[in-house]
C-alpha cells in the first residue's frame, strides 16, 4: 500500500509539473517567420579559349552576373531553456536546386542538433585560405562563373564532403551536401568542438525515398573537429574533417561503386594586426574515380576598417577520367571589398584560372584571365 500510494504521489508530482511546464511553456512566444538573405551583382570581362567542350565556340569575353538568396527562418526558447528553429533557403534565380537548404535545428546545453537538408559537418566547420568579401574567395568562388571548366575536367577545392571547386562540380559517386542528415556539434570546450553528420541516403528534397543500396551509396559518415582561439590578439583557427562512403557491393568490378570514398580535409588561419594568413588541403580517395586526387589552398588577406584585401592561390590535382594522367586547376586571385554602408558591399577581384585535361586535346583545355566588380547586399 505505501508502494503504491507513493508511486501515485510521484505520478501526481509528475503530473503537476507537466502542467506547470505548459502552462510556462504556454507564455513562450510562437515561432515569427523573419527573412533574410543577400542579393548580388557582378559585371566583368574574362577571356576564355575558343572551341572548348561545353562553352561556346566563340565566347563573349564580358559577363553580367547575379546572384541571390532568400532566407526563412525563426526560433523561440523553450521554458527549460532550449531553442527549436527551422531555416528554409530559397534560390532567388532560377536554379536546379531551387530550395538550397531547408532544416530545423534545436540548441541547448547540450549542444546543437540539426535535421534536414544542411551541409556536413566537415564543411561547416572547415578553415582554410581566408576570403575577403563575399563572392570572389578561393574556394566555389564565382572566378568559376567567368573562366569556365571544360565538361572534362574534374576538379577539386581543399573544403571537404564532395564539395568542388574553382569551377568544378560536385563528386559524382553518390556523395555531396544539402542533402537529408542528421548533425550534432557539441558545444566548444577551451576552444575546441566536434561534429558528426549521418547521411543515410541520397535525396535532397522532400521526396520520400530510399536509396537504391544496389546503385547508390548509402549511409554515409562525416565527422570533424576545430578550434579557435585568441591569444593576447593572435587569432588561431584549425580544423579537421572527414567523410566515409561506403562502397555499392554488387556494382561491377571496373565501376567507382566497388570501391570506398575516404575525404580528408585540414586548415589551419593566423591572424594578428589585421592580417589573416592561412591554407587548407584537402585529400580524396575515390579509386577508379575521377576525383580521386588532391587539392590545396593557401592565402592572405588584410582588413582595416570598412576595407578588406587579399590574395590566394589555389590548385587541384586528380586522376580525372583518363587511364593516364592527371586533370589539373589551378587559381590566382586577388579580391577586395569595401562596406559603404550597413549590408552594403562593393567588390572587387583581378583572376586568372587555369584548367587542364589529362589527355592533349585543344577542346579539353582553357586559360584565361579577368576581372570583375559587383555590388553585395545582406538583408
Amino acid at each position: 500500500m505505501y508502494k503504491l500510494l507513493a508511486t501515485s504521489a510521484l505520478v501526481a508530482a509528475g503530473l503537476w509539473a507537466t502542467a506547470d511546464a505548459a502552462m510556462a511553456q504556454a507564455k513562450v512566444a510562437p515561432i515569427s517567420v523573419v527573412v533574410g538573405g543577400y542579393h548580388q551583382q557582378n559585371f566583368g570581362f574574362a577571356t576564355n579559349k575558343k572551341n572548348v567542350t561545353g562553352l561556346p565556340a566563340t565566347p563573349n569575353s564580358m559577363l553580367q552576373y547575379s546572384d541571390s538568396e532568400v532566407w526563412f527562418g525563426g526560433r523561440t526558447t523553450l521554458a527549460n531553456g532550449i531553442t527549436v528553429g527551422f531555416d528554409v533557403q530559397l534560390e532567388g534565380n532560377t536554379s536546379g536546386d531551387q530550395i538550397d537548404e531547408s532544416y530545423l535545428f534545436v540548441d541547448g546545453a547540450f549542444g546543437r542538433l540539426v535535421i534536414g537538408s544542411e551541409n556536413t559537418v566537415d564543411y561547416i566547420m572547415h578553415y582554410g585560405a581566408p576570403s575577403v568579401g563575399v563572392a570572389f574567395g578561393t574556394n566555389e568562388s564565382q572566378v568559376g562563373d567567368f573562366i569556365i571548366r571544360p565538361t572534362n575536367v574534374t576538379a577539386l577545392n581543399t573544403t571537404a564532403s564532395g564539395r568542388t571547386g574553382v569551377g568544378g562540380t560536385a563528386l559524382t559517386q553518390g556523395t555531396g551536401n544539402d542533402q537529408q542528415r542528421l548533425s550534432y556539434f557539441t558545444p566548444r570546450f577551451a576552444g575546441f568542438q566536434v561534429g558528426l553528420s549521418f547521411t543515410p541516403n541520397v535525396n535532397q528534397e522532400d521526396t520520400v525515398t530510399y536509396t537504391d543500396k544496389a546503385a547508390q551509396r548509402a549511409n554515409s559518415m562525416h565527422g570533424s573537429v576545430n578550434y579557435t582561439n585568441n591569444f593576447n590578439g593572435v587569432q588561431l583557427n584549425g580544423s579537421l574533417g572527414a567523410s566515409q562512403y561506403g562502397k555499392v557491393s554488387n556494382a561491377a568490378a571496373t565501376s567507382p561503386l566497388s570501391k570506398g570514398v575516404t575525404d580528408l580535409s585540414a586548415g589551419l588561419q593566423v591572424g594578428a594586426a589585421g592580417f589573416m594568413v592561412g591554407g587548407g588541403y584537402r585529400k580524396v580517395s575515390a579509386d577508379l574515380g575521377a576525383e580521386n586526387g588532391s587539392a590545396m589552398s593557401i592565402g592572405v588577406s588584410y582588413t582595416t576598417g570598412p576595407l578588406s584585401v587579399g590574395a590566394s592561390y589555389a590548385a587541384s590535382v586528380v586522376d580525372g577520367t583518363a587511364a593516364a594522367g592527371d586533370d589539373k586547376a589551378t587559381q590566382i586571385l586577388i579580391a577586395a571589398a569595401y562596406s559603404i554602408g550597413p549590408g552594403v558591399d562593393l567588390i572587387g577581384a583581378l583572376f586568372n584560372m587555369k584548367y587542364e585535361d589529362e589527355g592533349n586535346a585543344a577542346a579539353n583545355q582553357n586559360s584565361g584571365t579577368g576581372a570583375a566588380v559587383g555590388i553585395h547586399l545582406r538583408f
